[in-house]
């Protein structure tokens, strides 16, 4: 009789050491998924000039004890954008540069968990652009790699096209070709964005209207129109 329970119980053992075994592994998703939505709306206020430095560190402590229970590519990419606002309020070149290079290395340990988010590689050509990318070739790399993954994000096409005006020499014939195309494909739904980037200095209007110089007769017009329109 004693065998014949034994017998009843094993499987009900293993599946009580199958659902322990579960509870183990979910556990750190779980604790880094709270950690990080309990800080998510000090996160949204981060640029905010109000935000204190100290709220901005407890922030990236909390972001930080997540990554420590489970690495994500989301709190990555957190303490990227939380080392990008601590650049902005650097007072020293040195320590503006610090943080840059901080922001990279996080915004790269979220490509490597998720290598086809475009706005993260995006981000990532900014923080080298900012810190010497454009001489060493990183930042077009990491500009090849945002184009490629999102060719049409309307959200950060003005961004890539941007950054593109910004490496316009190393950009091969043909990639400046896709830059002048996207150029017109997005004036149709950015317009006032593209516009305030054509006036930010004489290559972006170079080459933005050489771009528009191409499109429809009335969206050439308009583009130069608001373009020379005085603030």
């Amino acid at each position: 009789m004693m065998r014949f329970i034994s017998k009843r119980r094993i499987p009900a053992i293993i599946g009580l050491l199958a659902g322990t075994g579960l509870l183990v592994l979910a556990i750190p998703h779980t604790m880094a998924s709270m950690l990080l939505a309990l800080s998510t709306q000090r996160y949204q206020y981060i640029n905010n000039s109000d935000t204190s430095d100290e709220t901005i560190n407890r922030l990236y402590d909390t972001t930080m004890d997540a990554i420590g229970w489970v690495a994500t590519s989301d709190a990555w990419t957190r303490i990227g954008y939380i080392e990008m606002a601590r650049a902005r309020r650097a007072t020293t070149p040195e320590d503006k540069t610090d943080h840059y290079l901080k922001a990279d290395n996080a915004f790269t340990s979220a490509l490597t968990i998720s290598p086809m988010d475009t706005f993260t590689w995006a981000r990532l050509t900014f923080t080298r652009l900012k810190t010497g990318g454009a001489n060493d070739g990183t930042a077009i790399e990491a500009l090849r790699m945002s184009l490629l993954t999102g060719p049409y994000e309307r959200n950060i096409a003005v961004n890539q096209i941007s950054y593109a005006i910004s490496l316009w020499s190393q950009l091969t014939a043909a990639e400046q070709t896709d830059i002048q195309k996207k150029i017109r494909w997005i004036d149709r739904l950015e317009h006032r964005d593209l516009v305030n980037l054509a006036r930010h200095n004489p290559k972006a209007i170079q080459v933005t209207v050489a771009a528009m110089a191409t499109a429809p007769n009335n969206a050439f017009v308009r583009f130069i129109r608001d373009v020379n329109k005085p603030d």
